[in-house]
Formats: C-alpha cells, sequence, structure tokens
C-alpha cells in the first residue's frame, strides 16, 4: 500500500468501460488502457470506487475486479482509492473491510442518503457512520458538502466533529454550488477542516468535488480535486494545477478561461440543463475524444438528450481538443433499445 496519510494535487476518478452498448460485462482490459493513460499523467492518486466511477451499479465482483486491475496499473506509483456506496452503515463496513483486504490504499465514503435530507439536524447520524468505518483503521475521505439539494448534503459544523473524532479521515471531497466566501461556502468548510486540526494535529485535505472552478477553489484553500472530468481533461487540468503552486497565475487563468465553455456543458447547470446527466455526459466526451472505448452506462443511467451531446461534440472542438468520434457514432448501437444488464 501506498501512503495516504496525507495528499493533494489532481485525482482521476474514471468511468468504467463495458464491452458494448448492452453493458452486462465490464472491459478490464480497456478500463486498464484508461487508467494506464491516467497514470502517464502528474496526477497523484487513482480514486476507482465513487459516484462518477459507477461503482453502485457495479456487482461485488466486479467492484473487486475494478480495484485489482487499478492496483496493478498503478504498481504502486500513486495510491488507489476504492469506493464506499451504501445506505446501510454494516454495508459500508463490509466494503471497507474486502477493499482494505485486496489492498487499496484508502476509500471514498458516499454517505448515506438520508442523512442529506436534513443536514443540520441528522449530523449525529453522518458522524456514528463515519465512527464505524473510521473504526476499520483504513484512511478514508468523505464525499459531501453544503451544495444545495444534494443527497451528500453536509455543513461545516459536521466536518469539524468528523475531523476530530475519525483518526484515519485523511480527505474531504467537498461539493459545493459556487466557491465564494461566507457561511456554508469551500472557504468556510475549509476554515471547519483547519479548526479541527488545530485541536488534534491531524491533517484532514480539503479536495473539490469536480472541475468546474478548479481555480476558484484552489484560491479558497482547496489542496487538489477528486473529479470525474480528469477522464476529458487531465492535461489541462494538471498544467493549471502545477501552475497555480509555483505561483503562475496567469497560465492558471487561461487554463480556467479555456475550459470554461466545455465545464458548462458537461455539468450543465449554468445552460439550464440538469446536472443528473454530468456522469454520462463526461463518459461521452472521454469516448469523443478516443480515451475511452465505450461510452455506454447501465440503468438506471440512460443517455442525455440528443442536442446535449451535439452541444458536447462542439464544446470540445471549441476548447482546442480532437473529437474522433461523433454523436451519430453514439446513436448507432442504440436504435434497437436500451438493455438492463443480465444478473
Amino acid at each position: 500500500m501506498s501512503s495516504l496519510k496525507s495528499f493533494a494535487g489532481i485525482i482521476p476518478s474514471p468511468p468504467i468501460v463495458y464491452t458494448d452498448h448492452h453493458c452486462t460485462t465490464v472491459d478490464f482490459e480497456a478500463y486498464r488502457e484508461h487508467l494506464d493513460f491516467l497514470l502517464r499523467h502528474d496526477i497523484s492518486a487513482l480514486c476507482v470506487g465513487g459516484h462518477a466511477g459507477e461503482t453502485e451499479c457495479l456487482r461485488d465482483k466486479e467492484r473487486q475486479g475494478v480495484i485489482k486491475v487499478a492496483l496493478e496499473a498503478s504498481k504502486g506509483r500513486v495510491p488507489v482509492i476504492g469506493g464506499v456506496v451504501a445506505d446501510s452503515t454494516w454495508s459500508a463496513i463490509e466494503q471497507v473491510q474486502w477493499q482494505k483486504e485486496a489492498g487499496a490504499d484508502g476509500v471514498l465514503v458516499c454517505p448515506p442518503n438520508i442523512v442529506g435530507w436534513d443536514a443540520a439536524t441528522a449530523d449525529a447520524m453522518l458522524v456514528a457512520h463515519f465512527k464505524a468505518i473510521d473504526e476499520q483503521g483504513l484512511p478514508f475521505i468523505v464525499y459531501g458538502g453544503p451544495g444545495d439539494g444534494s443527497s451528500c448534503r453536509q455543513l461545516p459544523p459536521t466536518m469539524e466533529k468528523a475531523a476530530r473524532e475519525c483518526v484515519n479521515l485523511v480527505g474531504w471531497k467537498l461539493a459545493v454550488r459556487g466557491i465564494t466566501t461566507g457561511e456554508n461556502s469551500f472557504a468556510d468548510c475549509v476554515a471547519a477542516l483547519q479548526r479541527a486540526e488545530q485541536a488534534t494535529g491531524r491533517h484532514v485535505a480539503p479536495l473539490v468535488a469536480g472541475d468546474a472552478n478548479l481555480l476558484g477553489a484552489l484560491q479558497a484553500g482547496a489542496e487538489g480535486t477528486i473529479n470525474a472530468c480528469e477522464s476529458v481533461r487531465v492535461d489541462q487540468n494538471c498544467a493549471l494545477f502545477n501552475a497555480y503552486k509555483a505561483g503562475d497565475l496567469a497560465t492558471a487563468t487561461e487554463i480556467h478561461d479555456r475550459n470554461q465553455k466545455l465545464g458548462a456543458t458537461i455539468y450543465g447547470i449554468r445552460l439550464g440543463r440538469s446536472f443528473t446527466y454530468f456522469h454520462y455526459r463526461f463518459k461521452i466526451a472521454s469516448w469523443m475524444l478516443g480515451y475511452i472505448k465505450s461510452p455506454y452506462m447501465r440503468l438506471p443511467q440512460v443517455p442525455p438528450p440528443a442536442e446535449e451531446i451535439d452541444m458536447l461534440h462542439a464544446a470540445l472542438i471549441e476548447t482546442g481538443m480532437t473529437p474522433v468520434h461523433t454523436a451519430e457514432e453514439f446513436w448507432a448501437p442504440l436504435r434497437s433499445g436500451f438493455n438492463v444488464a443480465a444478473e
């Protein structure tokens, strides 16, 4: 295992690759090829088990296979982070245990959905859930933040409590609607983690969820990102991060500005589109660029509206990238209808 006591930087959360549009079988070789592509860049870890990595749609054996492939591809060069997606604490503990046995360096923990119903008064549930995971002895990162309407909604006071009480908590993947100052902002979450560090001496790295405003997050105190869009623009984000850390704000700003149209198209929110299709959009964009072999997802995910796929293709070109696949190629295998993965 690699050390996960502290870390920063660009951490891709790559999508699963299936053999074809039926999505009945994971293409582990194609998945390995994509990980090899990411590992050729200046990344600091691989996260192969979050929602963006489609963990919740995989069978247990497939999830174990993904961890195995990632560990083999990494060869100890960077830490490999698995994923815990469970509404039950007992199920979460089981997932942590088998990933620890497999050799994962840590896990990214998605909280139970019920907590997001009332982030302020249900934080006792969240802290108890994290403490049970903490007892398994594997470094872990929490996913969640103050973003409105999120099932993973968490507030800064809860972050401070968990960071004080969980000795194996090493990072927080912070989801926010805007990188601003003030109550429940990214900076407010960073301050909460810093207060916990002052009390305990343990550092919990603030990491931004997504790269829609990676530069703004870095300026607000982020130490990196765990981010699905690395499968689309890992080179740009590594360059932006390294430029910012080197004090070259002009280069970081130029990269940020150049990526705004593509980011808006993938995330959808600024264009009045549903964020629900985010995972499918970034996967299609990655395929359009030739970075993965198949763009399709298992149900309940269905493709975004046709005009959005056309928008993705146009946004890639406008950003200066070169698509090798078209929207028409995406739709061709699907004309016979969608398929549910066979059990």
